[in-house]
Parts: structure tokens; C-alpha cells; sequence
């Protein structure tokens, strides 16, 4: 009846207050109560008349009570949320969102380790409004001043390349809400736009002081680390988590716009290389690090995100110090000098491998065996042979070895699956990968001084590639099937097959290791159902490459 008058917000607010559907004293829970369905009908039939008095409510309310009151179901059954006018839906929204400014684009988390206690969420970030309900504190938040310098030998733009984010501020020109009309609410909701972020969560303090911490101490820069925008505390762990949970943080950092993993793997499904001058600033951004004396431990492409036109390093929260003991249980790609091997004599008088990364003093040539790494697969269009899993699955015991035993033999078999002719890949690779640490570059400054990358050398590779791909290979098929233990074949196969090398430096590998198959037969290496073909492990190679999420601890 107040409403077809048009009476005031005052009264409407008085007269909705006596017939809220939720005890608004019970800040927990939000307990349903007995009502006459007012809340829906100003919500979702007054044509936003009254958004200011609904906006008012919501400010009162604990998100448990906000959720209660977005899912009051109306007459008709539908809950309030689906009904409401554009303008009273916003406001709901806003009010859901986690801090009143993080909208998260998926409830389930693209990230969780159960041992730290921490999730991270893809969110995206508005302005938040300018009130607070007092239920959690910010304490900290971004000085974009701090950090924002381009090192002297960077030659790149100095656009920082943030994740995206609206060109407008949605507080610009706004008063008070109830002197907005609704026109003027409904084009300033058109022109929001969030921008990407992560939000980290976890109840542990040391987390938070940790990520807050490296970046302060080494001077770290925003144009080669993504910074953290905000940090909340509050006593609830999550905007739907239950009331009585731990103490919790929730870490805002910008978000990329995708990972060089899976740039990489899309560009590979389309017969595209890696660009160098991607390589070259992937490169700046670690050397950066190494240069304010850190090693990140954790390098590779699922920890390399693009911001704009700018590649940045995720995960540098666990970076340790040059000289620090490394966590061997930190990282995958691990370099030779991390992994210790021991042979011993199993049951039956076969010969076991135990294998396992243990922790070093850390140095920058951590980090440049990781990015050869990198750089070996933009290359050649396949990981390196140790790392095929590609650390979708902890590494076995076998492919561990594989690193720890990793010598000058191991690098030139793995660098067949590089063109004769490509000199300067073959170069810098060779430096990158070397088993030797005197051998290996001992600055990623040298690297980026290489021929590789003042050249434009795209495509030279994955073109190549995709023609021997286009290839017909079932003539080739059965004649590895019926003579493997024919050498001549073998050898056709090799110079024939690039893609086949990798299989057969996977048998040369397990021969040496003493696990490979032993010969039952007169034929040779064993029955033809025991042993995939070359053409059959190429496409198990290729078919089991997946992704992984962009965030990292």
C-alpha cells in the first residue's frame, strides 16, 4: 500500500523493517522468520523506486544475512535475486561480494593446499562502496608509486601492463545514493567494469607477511612481479564459509591474462613457435630477480603470466635468498646438482634407482637450468625429456634419476629435436642446459646477450614441424612393429621421424638405468604388444598435454 502511494523512504524503510523475512539480530546466520513477502515486492516491483532503502538494509547486514536475503523465495517461488529490478539487483550483488569489492568469477577454487591452508579464487575487482559494516579490516592497500620503476638495461615501453581493468571509476560524480536517480544508477552500473585479480585466502599471518615482505625487502619491481593490491583481514575466512572459521586474510594481486604454458600450448595447436622476443622478456623478469638477490625455485611456464604487454613472475612468495638453503620440496624443475641418485640391488637381482631432490644452497643457476627448460620446449615443441609430465603428476623415481644422471650425452640426444641448422638455438641451449655449472651460464644477463634473441627467428621451428606431421606415417608403422630389434630400421626411423627421438632416447634412457625391458625374444627388445611404436608414443605426447591453473603458491 506504501508503495502504490509513493509514500517516502523513511516510511518504507520503517514499514519493510517490521516485515523482513531474516532476524536481522542474528548476525550469523541469518535465520528465516515468518514474513508477508514484502522484502520481494520492493525489491522486484517497484521499478527501483526504492533501491536507496534496500541499498540502506543490505549495509546493515553481515553477508550471512545478505545471502539469506538474496534467496528469500517470493509467491511465485523464485528466490529475490532472479526477481529483482536491475538497480536493487546490483546493489544485492555489491553486497555479495567478497569485501564488498571481489566478485568471484568460480566458487570452486582454481587452486588449494590443504598443508598452508590457502585457496586462491580468479576474482574480479571493483571499487568498494564507501561504507564499512566493521566486518573485517583492510590492512594494506596498493601505493602504486612504490615499485613502479623499469630497470636501466630493459628496454621496453614503461606501460606496466595491469591486469584490465574499467578506464572509469565507478565513485566518480556519485553523492549520496538517494540523490541519484535511477537513469544516472543504471548508466554508472553499464560503465563498471572489474579488473582481473587472484584472491589469495588463508588463515596463516606468516603467508600474508611473507608475499608483503619479498617485495618490500628486495625492492621488487611492479613491472616484473605482479603487486599486491590489498590485503584484508577479518574473522570470517570467507564470504560464504561459516561464521566461526579461523581468523582469515585474503591476499588481492593482480591477475594475469593467461600463462606462458598455455599460450604455449595454443600456439602449438596452431603450428605457431614461441616468439623470442616473448622469451627474451620472460628472461628480463627473472633476471631482474636475480639481480635484487633472489632465486625463485618455483620457475616455469605455469609460473609466468602475461599482463598487458608485459610477462610477469607468479609464485615469487617462496623465492629464497642467493645463498639460502632450497626446499626440495618446492619447485619440479630441479636442476642436476639438486638430485641425488643411488643404485641398489632389488629382489631378483635387478638393479633399483633411488632418486631424490635435496636442498642446495640456492643460486641463480637454479633458475637458468628452469628456464632452459622453457626455452627447450618453445624450441622444439616438446618438453624435455625428463619433464614430459609436465607436472600435471609428481615425478617417479625413474624420471627423477633421468635429471640427477643428466650429462653431456643427455643434453646432445635431446638437442637432435633442434634443426641442424639452427645454430644459435643450438648454442644457447647447450649453455642453458649443460650439466656442468662451470659450463652453464652463471647470469641470465649473458643469456639475454645471445645472437638467439636479437634475430627474428619465429616460426623457424613448429613450421618445420607441422610438414613433418602432415606426413603420412603408417608406411613406417609396421616395419618398427615387426623388426625391432632390426638397428637399420631404427636408424631410418630416426633420421626419418624427428618426433621419434624422443622415444627412442626414452629406451637408450632405461637401457642405461637398467630398467628399460629385457630382451625374452630372439627378435630383440621384446614382443611386439609389450612396446609402443614410435607413431604411438608421438600421439601419446602430444594427446597428454593439458593445463595448469595460473596461480601459484
Amino acid at each position: 500500500m506504501a508503495t502504490e502511494h509513493e509514500h517516502s523512504h523513511f516510511i518504507v524503510n520503517h514499514l519493510l523493517k517490521q516485515d523482513l523475512p531474516i532476524d536481522i539480530k542474528d548476525k550469523v546466520k541469518g535465520n528465516a522468520q515468518e514474513h508477508k513477502f514484502s522484502w520481494n515486492h520492493v525489491v522486484s516491483n517497484t521499478d527501483d523506486m526504492y533501491f536507496p532503502v534496500i541499498s540502506k538494509i543490505l549495509q546493515q547486514c553481515t553477508q550471512p544475512q545478505v545471502l539469506a536475503l538474496a534467496h528469500v523465495e517470493g509467491p511465485d517461488g523464485r528466490i529475490a535475486l532472479s526477481t529483482a529490478t536491475p538497480v536493487c539487483k546490483h546493489e544485492m550483488r555489491v553486497m555479495l561480494r567478497l569485501f564488498n569489492t571481489l566478485e568471484v568469477v568460480n566458487q570452486r577454487p582454481a587452486y588449494s593446499n590443504p598443508e598452508s591452508d590457502t585457496q586462491i579464487f580468479y576474482a574480479l575487482r571493483y571499487d568498494p562502496p564507501k561504507h564499512s559494516n566493521g566486518q573485517w579490516n583492510l590492512i594494506h592497500e596498493d601505493n602504486k608509486k612504490e615499485g613502479n620503476y623499469l630497470e636501466d638495461w630493459d628496454d621496453a615501453s614503461h606501460v606496466s601492463g595491469l591486469s584490465r581493468m574499467s578506464s572509469r571509476s565507478n565513485t566518480s560524480a556519485i553523492s549520496k545514493t538517494s540523490q541519484v536517480n535511477i537513469n544516472e544508477r543504471m548508466k554508472q552500473i553499464k560503465k563498471e567494469k572489474g579488473q582481473q585479480v587472484i584472491a589469495k585466502l588463508t588463515s596463516r599471518s606468516d603467508i600474508v607477511e611473507r608475499e608483503l615482505k619479498v617485495r618490500k625487502d628486495f625492492q621488487l619491481s611492479r613491472h616484473y612481479i605482479p603487486a599486491v593490491i590489498s590485503v584484508h583481514h577479518t574473522v570470517q575466512h570467507a564470504a560464504y564459509s561459516e561464521a566461526m572459521a579461523e581468523p582469515g586474510y585474503c591476499i588481492t594481486m593482480e591477475g594475469a591474462d593467461t600463462t606462458a604454458e598455455n599460450l604455449m600450448l595454443d600456439m602449438r595447436k596452431h603450428g605457431k613457435s614461441f616468439s623470442s622476443k616473448i622469451l627474451r622478456k620472460i628472461g628480463a623478469s627473472l633476471l631482474h630477480m636475480h639481480e635484487h638477490g633472489l632465486v625463485h625455485c618455483d620457475f616455469g611456464t605455469h609460473n609466468v603470466g602475461k599482463f598487458g604487454n608485459r610477462w610477469k613472475l607468479l609464485g615469487v612468495g617462496g623465492s629464497k635468498a642467493i645463498g639460502s638453503p632450497t626446499d626440495p620440496k618446492r619447485g619440479f624443475y630441479h636442476p642436476p646438482e639438486a638430485v641425488v641418485v643411488e643404485s641398489r640391488r632389488a629382489p631378483l637381482g635387478k638393479k633399483e634407482l633411488l632418486a631424490k631432490v635435496v636442498s642446495i644452497k640456492a643460486r641463480p643457476s637454479h633458475d637458468i637450468w628452469a628456464f632452459g627448460v622453457l626455452m627447450y620446449e618453445a624450441i622444439c615443441g616438446v618438453p624435455l625429456s625428463p619433464y614430459a609430465c609436465r607436472g600435471k603428476r609428481a615425478m617417479n623415481a625413474n624420471e627423477i634419476a633421468k635429471v640427477g644422471k643428466w650429462d653431456e650425452a643427455s643434453l646432445e640426444r635431446a638437442l637432435r629435436h633442434v634443426e641442424p641448422s639452427d645454430h644459435s638455438s643450438l648454442d644457447i641451449l647447450r649453455k642453458l642446459l649443460h650439466p656442468s655449472l662451470q659450463k652453464r651460464y652463471t647470469t641470465l644477463r649473458e643469456a639475454l646477450d645471445h645472437p638467439f634473441f636479437s634475430g627474428n627467428v619465429d616460426d623457424r621451428v613448429l613450421s618445420k614441424k607441422s610438414e613433418a606431421d602432415a606426413r603420412p606415417t603408417q608406411h613406417a608403422l609396421p616395419r618398427l612393429q615387426t623388426r625391432q630389434g632390426n638397428s637399420t630400421q631404427r636408424g631410418q626411423a630416426k633420421n626419418g621421424i624427428s618426433d621419434g627421438l624422443r622415444a627412442l632416447d626414452q629406451d637408450i634412457e632405461n637401457n642405461r638405468n637398467g630398467t628399460g625391458p629385457r630382451s625374452n625374444t630372439k627378435g630383440g627388445l621384446g614382443g611386439g604388444a609389450s612396446r609402443m611404436s614410435t607413431g604411438s608414443k608421438m600421439g601419446f605426447g602430444l594427446k597428454g598435454l593439458s593445463r595448469r591453473t595460473p596461480i601459484k603458491k
